[in-house]
């Protein structure tokens, strides 16, 4: 075997992997483009290689596969064996993963179809282990001190978040991890073009994730308000500094309602139990015709999955966004209320934990209040319209979700659309 796209093996990694997004779609790996070697011998050689996916839609997309090569094969991960030697997943190598994050910190800009730029090269001196929970990207934790996240589905072009808190940084935000670097390829491969392969950041110490943190409280019923309140606060901040960075625009709220409308429509085909909500959500909608939002660079997927607890206070992560968009749709502005009515709805989602549904009641109205009155501490009743439409074209959407995928779920964003009717 020649190379990698003859492995039945290869495509079985590929289209079977957590982070691979085409499912469903009839996808087969029709190119494969490699890098050059993060490191070569006789011994390990590990390089990144790049595979199109083709559908039978006739779309395509680029993944990123890390191959370690070995004179004999491993006990597991094994994709091939080609004129290279035998071929394995290097997230399951680990010397192969030391190699690879030490040539990343040791290269600058120079010639080759990868380079790297990284500000603290000492923080990729330690060891290198998966870490784990990750689905559409593959993190890897470095000596405790910094993480690498590969990139598995390639885009041209900066990585949104890579240029997302490069602008943090650089605006001196404390609400994100201190960004140490990025791995970029200037491979050859058609669609695609330039591209980022990796993003370096700060490695949070002692983080607690939001969305456990806060499903114990609603399960305890235990005061979360601080927290929620030091959420918004740090949204609100992440938001000015994005506004002052990325490029602004005005929408006619008709055209938002209108398009919101549509996705109503759709999603009752999908979902029938919205039908009874389709007069009032409608009213609600038609609450921005007249109204001019502004739109700019946001998270756009906040929800409590989205931040950590630190002992210096909340960060933010992963800011590229709805996955299943494309990079052009994640790059265009949007209304700042949508990253709030995502975070809205996901204190809903954690009062699932809750036994007492009054008592979940009471702490969600509580936690939102919190949050809502530190993001916007004189938030106006046009806001509010706004908000509400955001809220609930969320909540449409999770109908949706959780009728395809956990049908005994339905009830908790069904919920929530019937209290925001009858509230407006």
């Amino acid at each position: 075997m020649t190379t990698l796209l003859e492995s039945p093996a290869l495509s079985d990694h590929v289209l079977g992997a957590r982070w691979f997004s085409g499912k469903g779609r009839g996808g087969r790996l029709t190119a494969l483009v490699p890098l050059d070697w993060y490191v070569r011998s006789d011994e390990l050689s590990v390089r990144s290689e790049i595979v199109t996916v083709t559908y039978d839609d006739g779309g395509h997309e680029f993944y990123q596969v890390v191959v370690s090569y070995r004179p004999q094969a491993l006990g597991s991960g094994g994709l091939g064996h080609t004129n290279e030697g035998h071929a394995h997943d290097a997230t399951r190598d680990p010397a192969a993963l030391r190699a690879m994050v030490s040539a990343m910190a040791q290269r600058g800009g120079e010639s080759g179809t990868w380079s790297s730029v990284v500000s603290h090269p000492e923080a990729l001196s330690g060891e290198v282990t998966v870490f784990g929970g990750e689905q559409s990207n593959t993190n890897l934790e470095v000596g405790g001190v910094a993480l690498v996240k590969l990139f598995r589905k390639l885009e041209a072009g900066r990585n949104l978040d890579i240029a997302v808190h490069d602008a943090l940084a650089r605006a001196g935000s404390g609400a994100v991890a201190r960004l140490y670097g990025w791995v970029e390829s200037t491979a050859p491969v058609p669609g695609l073009g330039g591209c980022d392969l990796a993003m370096i950041v700060e490695r949070l110490q002692d983080a607690v994730d939001g969305w456990g943190l806060a499903c114990e409280a609603a399960r305890t019923d235990s005061d979360f308000t601080d927290h929620a309140a030091a959420l918004g606060s740090a949204l609100a901040q992440v938001h000015r500094a994005l506004a002052d960075t990325f490029p602004a625009q005005r929408v006619d709220g008709a055209t938002v309602a209108a398009t919101m409308r549509a996705r109503l429509d759709q999603a009752v085909l999908a979902a029938p139990v919205l039908e009874p909500h389709v007069t009032a959500l409608t009213s609600l909608f038609e609450g921005l015709v007249g109204l001019q939002l502004n739109t700019q660079q946001t998270h756009g997927d906040f929800h409590l999955g989205q931040t950590l607890h630190t002992p210096g206070g909340w960060r933010i992560i992963d800011f590229e966004g709805e996955p299943m968009k494309s990079l052009e749709e994640r790059r265009l502005p949007d209304s700042k209320w949508r990253d709030v009515a995502g975070m809205v709805r996901s204190f809903g989602y954690a009062t699932s934990a809750a036994d007492d549904p009054s008592t979940a009641a009471g702490w969600l109205d509580r936690t939102t209040a919190a949050f809502l009155g530190a993001y916007a501490p004189q938030i106006t009743a046009e806001q509010r319209r706004i908000l509400a439409a955001y809220i609930a074209d969320k909540a449409i959407y999770e109908v949706v979700y959780e009728t395809r995928n956990r049908p005994t779920w339905v009830g908790i964003p069904l919920l929530a659309l019937q209290q925001l009717t009858e509230r407006n």
